[in-house]
């Protein structure tokens, strides 16, 4: 699995959103604050949204907002919804069955990295981002 751009913008959307806390964003803010096109950004916040993830509200004041807190979005639920599949290393993909027998390691490695994924929130990223760089609560 490569993580692709889509999830990269997506996981850079619900940080912005994160930190604007019961704000609605438009995601053509989102976007130009972070150099994202536009209509592509708008096309995976809606599929986060169909996901449970954000929901919207139109109008003037209108825009995306987190539906569930930052520490009940880990990692894995985003890349979840982003990418096709979640397999680091298969190994069926390049050898049959029974080499991959002789390299269950790699089976070992999968499920390491899933379980750091799914421990690791929206909520763990914005602390760490907030220690390097200090408050994040700046206006867009």
């Amino acid at each position: 699995m490569n993580v692709t751009s889509k999830t990269i913008y997506a996981i850079v959307a619900l940080i912005e959103l994160a930190r604007r806390e019961n704000e609605y964003l438009k995601g053509a803010t989102i976007a130009k604050k972070y150099g994202i096109p536009r209509r592509f950004l708008e096309l995976t916040l809606s599929e986060l949204k169909i996901h449970g993830l954000v929901d919207s509200k139109k109008g003037a004041h209108g825009g995306f907002f987190l539906v569930k807190q930052p520490e009940e979005i880990s990692l894995y639920d985003i890349i979840n919804i982003t990418e096709r599949e979640l397999v680091i290393f298969d190994c069926k993909k390049f050898i049959d069955s029974q080499g991959c027998d002789m390299l269950r390691i790699f089976d070992e490695l999968n499920e390491e990295i899933l379980s750091i994924l799914k421990n690791v929130t929206l909520k763990d990223i914005l602390n760490k981002a907030e220690k390097i760089y200090g408050s994040l609560n700046f206006i867009i």
